[in-house]
């Protein structure tokens, strides 16, 4: 199951990267392709599932429940977690929390989430196959 999601979590990531290369001709110069962060944060979410049933036996079910949980499996990420959380909310409902302005991500902030996952990605890969 775990190499089921690892993969998944590949396409997905590799779906952003494209997504964000191909960029939206009709966006300011700053603004990113709508969607890079949320396929991001998923390709992220299938590599924690994979790990947390791995090491738990089962996915927790919930993305508050696999979010605290990659702050512990990934502690040295804290920071990065939250910030992908951020920028998935505003990708998926244009704003970063409820009662919050819309906004749109900058492509900066596009690229700092898929700079982020793959780096998530590829510490649960190493604490999951050892490569």
């Amino acid at each position: 199951m775990a190499g089921l999601d690892l993969s998944r979590g590949e396409r997905l990531l590799q779906s952003a990267r494209d997504l964000l290369a191909q960029g939206d001709p009709s966006a300011g110069s700053g603004q990113a392709l709508a969607g890079v962060a949320g396929l991001a944060y998923q390709a992220f979410e299938s590599a924690l599932i994979a790990l947390t049933q791995e090491i738990n036996g089962a996915d927790p079910g919930s993305h508050i429940a696999r979010r605290e949980r990659a702050k512990q499996l990934l502690a040295e990420h804290r920071d990065k977690i939250d910030r992908l959380w951020e920028a998935r909310n505003i990708d998926f409902y244009g704003n970063p929390s409820l009662h919050q302005p819309k906004r749109e991500l900058t492509r900066a902030e596009a690229e700092e989430a898929l700079d982020a996952v793959t780096q998530m990605f590829a510490a649960a890969r190493q604490i999951l196959t050892g490569r």
